[in-house]
């Protein structure tokens, strides 16, 4: 069989990132790579394989994301898994970036050299956006920690603020809170959310919240009520598929 094998130089440049992440990719076992002595390589079927993968989500994830406000708007999104979260968060910001948006990811739950990896590998350039100031990606665990719910909040309009003076017109920003992320308290949850809503009505800013809610029955039930009654708009995704719901007043 004769295979095509690549270096790490040429997978780095296909993804547009750099080599040092793809290293770490294939020590974790994020990308499949063959280890020759000292010199990994990659099978160009399996780098297709994965652009394929990304490339699908794409395209059945389109139509959603024209729904969002393009200049301003407060979006629930509720998941099941790990993996549709980061597939949900890597188009929203393929959308922005289309759009020439600055962009911003708050980790809660997730670390930020853990978003990195995720979203790079879903064909985002991080390490060239951030050395360009188009992304900032923020823990903003450690902003509550030190601050209360207020600090993750200022955290947001302080982006926006600095989005405005690079010269972009509209943050397209996300933040994936845990219904237990602030402190384990729920309440403590839908007061910073209510903060935050408050702060994007006033803000050029598209944040979108998304949730893992692997069960839909008794609290969580209530709590996820509880949520898009503090959102503009709902989006429920799974497996690249998504339904838009825009939430009025009763």
């Amino acid at each position: 069989m004769n295979e095509e094998l690549l270096t790490v130089e040429e997978v780095a440049k296909i993804l547009r990132t750099t080599t040092n992440t793809i290293y770490r990719w294939l020590r974790a076992g994020k990308l499949p790579g063959i280890k020759l002595g000292k010199e990994w390589r990659i099978r160009k079927e399996t780098l297709a394989s994965k652009l394929n993968e990304t490339n699908s989500t794409s395209i059945k994830g389109q139509r959603f994301l024209d729904k969002i406000g393009p200049h301003s708007d407060h979006v629930l999104a509720v998941t099941r898994k790990t993996h549709d979260l980061y597939n949900l968060e890597a188009e929203f910001f393929k959308k922005g970036l289309s759009r020439g948006y600055r962009l911003f990811k708050g980790c809660w739950w997730q670390k930020p050299d853990d978003a990195r990896r995720e979203l790079s590998i879903r064909g985002l350039p991080i390490e060239e956006l951030e050395a360009k100031n188009a992304l900032t990606i923020v823990d903003l665990t450690d902003y509550y920690n030190r601050s209360g719910k207020n600090g993750p909040v200022q955290v947001w309009s302080e982006e926006a603020r600095k989005t405005f003076e690079l010269g972009y017109k509209t943050m397209w920003g996300s933040g994936s809170p845990h219904l237990l992320s602030l402190g384990g308290h729920f309440r403590n949850l839908i007061e910073f959310e209510s903060s935050l809503d408050d702060a994007l009505r006033k803000l050029p800013v598209v944040g979108i919240c998304p949730y893992i809610f692997d069960d839909f029955t008794g609290d969580y039930f209530e709590q996820l009520i509880d949520l898009m009654n503090l959102h503009s708009s709902v989006i429920f995704y799974n497996n690249g598929s998504a339904t838009y719901l825009k939430n009025q007043p009763a």
